[in-house]
């Protein structure tokens, strides 16, 4: 590599800066993978019936409505055909559940009338370095019996039931379960079904379609191969998807309800998934921490043999709940937006790269925009906004292929807010 280059990939990594007369460039890390970020994740709705007072904290809502499932891209294993899905309103966890609030649960359940046997201890990720990793290594089965008893502790009516009757609680062996045995419509907790998740997934009626869970660039929105360290990390430290979800791309594959079976191409409302799966597989979907990019992506499905049976545990599997509303969530614009609580610029990703790389910021209220890329002497050499923008995360796209090699800078302004930052184009 010439000399030049080299010189150039060492100041980004080391965060050095230029100061030009025509351009005033601020420090920045220069970091080759997208942030992590720390915010507060809960919300809460509240209700007037159903059982409910208060939607329990660190859920979002999910406006009903039809989307496309699945997908025709080779990428996306096991998605095709692609089929339309029309689903009711739910409201699910924004995170995976955590190891703590596992044990919460758990413990409650050992003193209430489960057995220990009846319900893992699970574990705190895999490797991590840190707590509030998602749980690991509980198997389908754990998991329904652990939502009943996470709806039995906050007053809630269990989803899960012995047989078609809904007359038993499910609470002890390992039952597999049909759907008639669920009170889907309940207040209870329970897994999402694999439409439920892919919608909630894709963003519902606020997607923006990308590839990822709350991106096109994979590092903003997931731990994966790349960038884990080949261990799990604490819930909710990428960014978000369009509904507030975290970690639906990468930390851990996450349980749905649904057997396992071959898409159809027919409409479907509110589907539940097949009757029975060849080798009694459960789905698994969004990938993991050792995931490649591609697994990771909204649409793909993931099946490996005898590693998706519903007894597995797995150090490589956790989950969140869903929960039925209490009221119509009827229109998008009734969906909370995640609003970051100050300006955020973060650095673009990949980092270096050719001839694309993605730029995603963040603003607190309604502001005119204006992000342009300048070369390494202050001239502007592409303007990628300028306008009014909604308060929210925003990414655009910035396309180096008739540049030539070598440092440039980008420079978000919005009202007195200005931010700059470093990225290379290396061909």
């Amino acid at each position: 590599m010439k000399p030049m280059l080299l010189m150039l990939i060492g100041m980004l990594l080391t965060g050095s800066s230029f100061s030009q007369t025509r351009l005033s460039i601020n420090r920045s890390t220069g970091n080759s993978d997208a942030p992590v970020l720390s915010r507060t994740k809960s919300t809460s709705f509240k209700t007037s019936s159903n059982g409910l007072d208060v939607i329990p904290t660190g859920m979002v809502g999910v406006t009903g409505g039809t989307f496309q499932m699945g997908s025709n891209d080779p990428l996306d294993f096991g998605a095709s055909p692609p089929h339309t899905v029309t689903l009711d309103s739910f409201y699910i966890d924004n995170c995976e559940i955590t190891y703590e609030k596992w044990t919460e649960v758990r413990s409650w359940a050992m003193a209430n009338g489960y057995a220990s046997t009846d319900i893992a201890v699970g574990q705190n990720g895999y490797s991590p370095n840190n707590t509030n990793n998602p749980v690991t290594e509980v198997n389908w089965y754990d998991v329904l019996k652990w939502c009943n008893a996470r709806s039995e502790k906050d007053g809630l009516t269990p989803a899960y039931y012995t047989s078609n009757t809904l007359a038993t609680v499910y609470r002890a062996g390992q039952l597999d379960l049909a759907a008639d045995a669920v009170k889907w419509a309940g207040n209870g907790y329970r897994l999402p079904t694999e439409a439920e998740w892919e919608f909630a997934a894709r963003g519902g009626m606020k997607t923006n379609n990308y590839v990822y869970s709350g991106s096109d660039s994979i590092a903003y929105v997931a731990w994966y191969l790349t960038n884990s360290g080949d261990m799990t990390h604490q819930v909710g430290t990428k960014s978000p998807n369009e509904l507030g979800i975290y970690d639906m791309s990468g930390n851990v594959f996450e349980w749905c309800w649904d057997f396992y079976g071959a898409y159809s191409s027919g409409a479907q409302t509110n589907p539940t998934g097949p009757a029975t799966s060849i080798y009694n597989y459960r789905v698994l979907r969004g990938g993991m921490f050792y995931s490649t990019d591609y697994v990771c992506r909204v649409a793909a499905r993931y099946i490996n043999g005898s590693t998706v049976v519903p007894g597995g545990r797995y150090y490589y599997a956790g989950f969140r709940c869903t929960i039925a509303p209490a009221i119509a969530l009827s229109a998008p614009d009734q969906m909370p937006l995640i609003i970051p609580k100050e300006f955020e610029v973060f650095n673009n990703f990949p980092n270096p790269f050719n001839p694309s790389t993605t730029i995603r910021y963040g603003m607190p209220a309604r502001s005119h925009v204006s992000l342009a890329v300048f070369n390494a002497l202050g001239q502007q050499v592409s303007v990628l906004q300028d306008g009014d923008q909604e308060a929210g995360y925003h990414e655009v796209r910035f396309d180096g292929s008739r540049l030539a090699s070598g440092v440039y800078f980008y420079r978000l302004q919005a009202g007195t807010y200005v931010e700059t930052r470093k990225l290379l184009l290396l061909k």
